[in-house]
């Protein structure tokens, strides 16, 4: 008998998973699929190709996978039909769920990794290393998760009885079926560890030294440009010097929105992934019992946020990148379609724009 207790999310975590996860969580994939694939087409169009873009690409093409994948599984297992027919739990369904637990943490690996990558290094090569190394990575795991068979109760027509039921019927008129779980043999703990660590904490980490490191960055850069601006008066009277002075800001004002979207991704990042981090290490630490307590009935919470990331990012980038907004207008012609009228705008400046590399401040 246990004689420890750490919380009690039981009931929580059973009616959030059986009245809400699973229409919150097809809304959630629905929208964000469609996001994801908004994102990949403006950002491969020939005026946003740059390689912060690149890495973009890559994130949205991670966050999409997942969503597309996750709308079967939270069908079968949050929408299942009642009463339950043991074919429901056959061996099939058990290797997608086995599938379903490693493609999904490759996945959120891969985001993880193209984040900090955004961060720090951007190049096509680096991308297509970081979707062959994350699987290589997380493959132990998948040798912690077996598929077990067990006779389930079951009446003629199929219909699977829980063991409280079972009193209400004839002993002749139930029957056994072999139904099929995935069940977890980690005796070492090696999957708690390997995701708590490598795939969750350390990229917090090191997420965390580089959102400082950026917003350093801005603030030495801003005051720099402040500095030197009320300190260079002679850029007022000559007007050759004011244009190309004027152009130059203007750029550097494109690669300081840019920087403040990035950031963005990060921090939003840390936030979905932080909390994962923190419980996954604690339950590592203190073992099975506040893993069966509190983190397992906060699974369905914690998936949920991140799709949620998973599909914010289209917001958020038509929130704080205008370069962004127009191509979208213009590839799905969306004036046209909804009879907009956008406000005028210079030609140059839009011409500029255009031709403008989306860049990031070194740190």
């Amino acid at each position: 008998m246990r004689n420890i207790t750490y919380c009690d999310f039981g009931d929580f975590g059973k009616q959030y998973r059986d009245y809400v996860h699973g229409y919150l969580s097809i809304s959630v994939c629905v929208f964000g699929s469609l996001a994801n694939i908004f994102n990949i087409c403006v950002l491969r169009t020939k005026n946003m190709r740059s390689p912060t873009n690149c890495i973009l690409t890559g994130l949205a093409l991670a966050d999409l996978l997942v969503m597309l994948q996750y709308i079967p599984f939270t069908i079968h297992r949050n929408m299942s039909p009642n009463p339950l027919h043991y074919t429901h739990l056959n061996y099939s369904w058990a290797i997608f769920y086995k599938f379903h637990s490693l493609f999904t943490l490759v996945l959120h690996f891969i985001a993880c990794s193209l984040t900090i990558i955004l961060a720090v290094w951007r190049t096509v090569l680096v991308i297509v290393l970081t979707y062959v190394m994350c699987p290589l990575v997380c493959f132990p795991i998948l040798f912690t998760l077996e598929i077990t068979p067990y006779q389930q109760a079951c009446t003629s027509e199929g219909i699977m009885v829980d063991r409280g039921q079972r009193h209400k019927y004839n002993s002749s008129d139930l029957r056994n079926q072999t139904v099929y779980v995935l069940y977890p043999n980690d005796p070492y703990n090696l999957s708690i560890w390997i995701y708590t660590m490598l795939l969750k904490f350390v990229p917090c980490v090191l997420l965390t030294l580089l959102s400082y490191k950026i917003i350093y960055a801005l603030i030495e850069a801003r005051r720099r440009r402040m500095k030197l601006l009320s300190g260079n008066k002679k850029l007022a009277e000559d007007a050759v010097k004011k244009t190309a002075s004027a152009v130059q800001v203007y750029r550097e004002n494109q690669a300081d929105r840019t920087t403040h979207m990035l950031l963005a991704v990060l921090i939003l990042f840390l936030v979905t992934e932080f909390p994962q981090a923190i419980l996954g290490l604690i339950s590592a630490v203190l073992g099975e019992v506040f893993l069966e307590e509190c983190y397992a009935p906060l699974g369905d919470v914690m998936d949920i946020m991140a799709l949620i990331n998973s599909s914010i990012t289209f917001i958020l980038y038509c929130t704080m990148s205008r370069q962004f907004r127009t191509t979208f207008q213009d590839m799905f012609h969306l004036k046209e379609i909804f009879g907009w009228i956008g406000r005028p705008s210079s030609r140059s400046c839009l011409a500029e724009e255009t031709r403008a590399e989306t860049k990031m401040s070194l740190v």
